[in-house]
């Protein structure tokens, strides 16, 4: 089974992950966080905000390499270390990208369950880049 978050940056995905992860071993299914962040930041070295932009088409390439890269360690995962849930942290906030992960998951006979982060406090919103920006 695969759980896809989908939010905004800075919205809660990461957090509602490692709880879900945690509380899922807990109860004993063999849960692990895939973190699409920890794939770009081990690609790229720089964290200027154009990297983002959706016009960079190099950074695009990029994202999407570290994205591929997630979801093919997500198959390892859940095909070669008896692996219950891979829980896919990322944004996903694009039709494209939702796309790709569900073709993914088709072709390989996953269940998708996909749990959007919605958060428009901007007081929790600036809260949350502080923590970002101190791991």
């Amino acid at each position: 089974t695969m759980v896809i978050m989908v939010g905004l940056p800075a919205r809660g995905k990461t957090y509602i992950s490692t709880k879900l992860t945690r509380y899922l071993n807990w109860i004993g299914t063999p849960t692990k966080v895939f973190n699409l962040g920890q794939y770009r930041r081990e690609a790229v070295s720089y964290k200027n905000y154009e990297f983002f932009l959706p016009d960079n088409m190099e950074a695009l390439l990029i994202r999407k390499q570290c994205a591929m890269a997630a979801l093919k360690d997500v198959h390892n995962y859940l095909s070669h270390e008896e692996g219950h849930v891979a829980v896919f942290d990322a944004t996903n906030t694009t039709r494209e990208r939702r796309s790709l992960i569900l073709q993914f998951a088709k072709e390989h006979g996953y269940k998708v369950f996909f749990i959007e982060s919605i958060c428009n406090d901007p007081d929790i919103i600036a809260e949350n880049i502080k923590v970002k920006e101190h791991q």
